[in-house]
């Protein structure tokens, strides 16, 4: 507390103003005392927090808001363990609160930016990792976020131009190359494409998802055979990956081992039964087994479970019909 100078020259008024700081003082040292509290609770929230538990990481936070109404941190860590509850609205309440409180607070923007993108609020989340860049510009993990959210809104130039300014912060990042990689193979550009995906391998090898994308990205190009090592490893990292085992079925269809197609299709269905394309394309291969009726079952439980890709398989169903025609399968 700052004392007027010019009160020092009357006496009395002096003694009233020491007066009051006597008075204050143990009102700022309860405060201190508090702000010490609320602290403790989140060192031992983020603990918890670090550990996957939610509820004890919730009740920690609760009880540093409860000695700080104002502890921006405790609001933002609450948030991050509501969000990974699914508590959506909660952990959009809290991050919201930490901003209240602390308006540049960077990594409040970037985790509301997660929220938002994880709710498809592509232009919101964009938005929050843009004001985290602006309070923290080597906030790496904004760009490799915003570059996601970019991706998705089908911005590939600028996905690309994210990941690579998150790259020159943490060449180490896997997201940022996974992301870039992806961009680069939307533009066609499957070499850079690759070499992105070869490098998120080299930073985590056992990576399902890496070996899968780097598959796509062989397969665009025509290199069958790294697209079936790809898949295959994708595969034996995680024996439930259904889309590896659906890509992996159309590439055996395009080398003509039906029956391999058709018993990858079978695991990616066991593993993911409501996929609409797996059932079409489990339908195509009966098709050209000769197996008519079967494939129509197939046909009418795709449609079932998504009746836009009616005139997509119209159209496949004919290439099916003019291939059988022109080169029939034994």
């Amino acid at each position: 507390m700052f004392v007027n100078r010019r009160l020092l020259k009357d006496i009395g008024r002096y003694f009233v103003s020491a007066g009051l700081l006597l008075v204050c003082l143990p009102v700022v040292q309860a405060q201190a005392s508090r702000t010490l509290s609320a602290l403790s609770y989140v060192e031992r929230g983020n603990e918890w927090l670090n550990k996957g538990e939610w509820e004890r990481a919730i009740a920690d936070f609760n009880l540093a808001i409860a000695f700080d109404p104002r502890a921006a941190q405790a609001y933002n860590n609450r948030g991050v363990a509501r969000q990974a509850k699914a508590d959506l609205e909660g952990a959009l309440a809290d991050f919201d609160r930490a901003l209240e409180f602390d308006p540049r607070n960077a990594k409040a923007y970037h985790n509301r930016g997660l929220l938002r993108d994880a709710r498809r609020d592509y232009d919101g989340a964009i938005a929050d990792f843009s004001k985290a860049l602006e309070f923290d510009p080597r906030y790496a993990g904004a760009f490799s976020n915003r570059a996601n959210a970019r991706y998705a809104k089908s911005d590939f130039a600028g996905a690309i131009a994210d990941s690579t300014r998150a790259l020159a912060l943490n060449p180490r990042s896997r997201l940022a190359h996974t992301t870039r990689g992806l961009a680069r193979q939307k533009q066609r550009d499957f070499d850079g494409a690759i070499a992105d995906f070869d490098q998120a391998i080299v930073i985590d090898p056992n990576f399902a998802e890496s070996h899968y994308t780097r598959g796509n990205a062989h397969f665009d190009k025509g290199d069958g055979a790294r697209a079936l090592a790809d898949y295959t490893r994708a595969i034996e990292l995680n024996p439930d990956f259904a889309d590896a085992y659906n890509n992996r079925g159309v590439l055996y269809v395009t080398q003509g081992k039906l029956d391999r197609a058709l018993a990858d299709y079978h695991q990616a269905l066991l593993l993911k039964p409501l996929s609409a394309i797996i059932y079409l394309n489990r339908g195509l291969v009966k098709l050209l087994q000769g197996r008519a009726a079967e494939a129509q079952e197939d046909f009418a439980q795709g449609l079932v479970l998504d009746q836009k890709l009616k005139p997509s398989l119209e159209q496949r169903i004919e290439q099916a019909k003019q291939w059988l025609a022109r080169e029939p399968f034994h």
